[in-house]
């Protein structure tokens, strides 16, 4: 009974121990962008009835990082680049990094531009240029505060220019060639419109007189386009700009980051909640095991003793070989005096018994055990009559051991 507590105790804490506690992975990429990009998927296939196209892009999304090892990322279309003049993809693992850039172009997929675009806090660049994209465009692109280049030419997109964009202070080239459709005064705000400056990337850092009062240290790293600025060739845009200053934006990834963080915030919550839980589990189950091993020690403490008394108490009652042979002739029939001279006269002529004593030998050896598994010795001597197996006594046998003391005789094997 003792040992199935202690097994049950044992087992409740092997079960604590061994319960799933919270653990907070660091992956390279950003959580809140992680979150961004599932609704930017879920957004893409809705609006494009799973179109296959979509499907394809999709199809490298896999995994927890899509940042990766190197500036091009390992999702198709997702980069995380320079931010704020740091390579990300220097930085050490438990650094998180941001998607900087999504990067689709010249795959023809339908749909409208995803507002959830405007979820990316640290976006610099937006390109999906050569798409069927159609519709007007999101106001909301118009609060994310990194972002450096738009292209979206060769689109089918409708209506006009957010006023809203007209907030992006750090755009250097925006590109809406190709979208015939698109109509309307250009917000103030956006790039001036694009002047040759030649490539950039061999005349940047120095003043490029083609340029004029054109700063080319303004270049992005993404591109070699030879223009940058405001291009919108082939639109019904007349390169008027808006009178009145920009819209305020409205400004989704605020929004979406104060719900993402709150919402980690009661994760981490349950989180902690749930491993001070197992810890309590444990240190239950271990107080429970210290428990029982205490109550088990205690009652081997009580036990043993009583054993001991009892182990006494069954050598005090055997008899000494003094006492026995005193009870046995207790119990022996009184014979007058004329009867004995009787049987003396009648065993006269009958062959004379086994003289008793060390010289004694019984005919057939006699192996016999004690209760207590010591060896009787045989013969021994009661009244002067050599014995060669166990006698009764009291409805026990008893026989003698080696050191002459009186033991009681286990039962013969039937």
């Amino acid at each position: 009974m003792h040992f199935s507590k202690f097994a049950v105790a044992a087992a409740a804490l092997v079960a604590a121990a061994s319960a799933p506690l919270a653990v907070v992975v660091e992956g390279a990429t950003h959580p809140q962008d992680l979150a961004a990009l599932a609704k930017f998927k879920e957004e893409a296939l809705k609006m494009s009835n799973n179109d296959a196209r979509w499907r394809k892009v999709f199809e490298t999304w896999v995994g927890d990082d899509p940042c990766g090892a190197d500036w091009h990322g390992e999702w198709h279309g997702v980069q995380c680049r320079e931010l704020q003049g740091v390579k990300q993809w220097t930085l050490p693992d438990n650094v998180y990094r941001r998607v900087t850039n999504m990067h689709i172009p010249e795959w023809g997929l339908p749909g409208h531009l995803p507002e959830s675009l405007c979820l990316f806090e640290m976006l610099e660049e937006l390109d999906f240029d050569e798409n069927e994209f159609e519709g007007t465009l999101p106001a909301c692109v118009g609060c994310l505060p990194h972002l450096r280049e738009i292209d979206i030419e060769d689109n089918k997109f409708t209506g006009t220019i957010p006023r809203e964009w007209g907030n992006l202070k750090n755009l250097v080239e925006f590109e809406i060639d190709g979208n015939e459709l698109l109509a309307g005064c250009i917000p103030e705000g956006l790039p001036k419109d694009a002047e040759w400056c030649g490539d950039c990337w061999s005349t940047c850092p120095s003043y490029d007189p083609y340029c004029g009062s054109y700063d080319c240290n303004s270049c992005v790293e993404w591109t070699k386009d030879p223009e940058i600025g405001t291009s919108y060739e082939n639109t019904r845009i007349k390169g008027d700009r808006c009178p009145n200053e920009p819209n305020p934006p409205v400004c989704p990834w605020e929004i979406f980051k104060e719900e993402f963080e709150e919402q980690q915030r009661q994760e981490q919550e349950l989180m902690r909640q749930k491993s001070e839980e197992a810890q309590q589990r444990r240190k239950e189950a271990m107080e429970e095991q210290k428990r029982v091993q205490d109550e088990f020690a205690a009652e081997e403490d009580v036990q043993q003793p009583q054993e001991e008394e009892e182990e006494l108490e069954i050598r005090s009652k055997a008899p000494s070989t003094g006492a026995f042979l005193d009870e046995v002739e207790k119990e022996a029939p009184v014979v007058e005096e004329d009867d004995v001279s009787e049987d003396v006269s009648e065993d006269v002529t009958e062959e004379a018994p086994a003289s008793a004593g060390p010289a004694a030998k019984c005919g057939e050896p006699v192996e016999r055990l004690t209760v207590d598994d010591e060896a009787c010795v045989f013969p021994f001597t009661v009244m002067e009559q050599n014995h060669c197996d166990c006698i009764n006594h009291n409805e026990e046998d008893w026989c003698v051991i080696a050191d002459g003391s009186w033991k009681k005789c286990a039962p013969l094997e039937k």
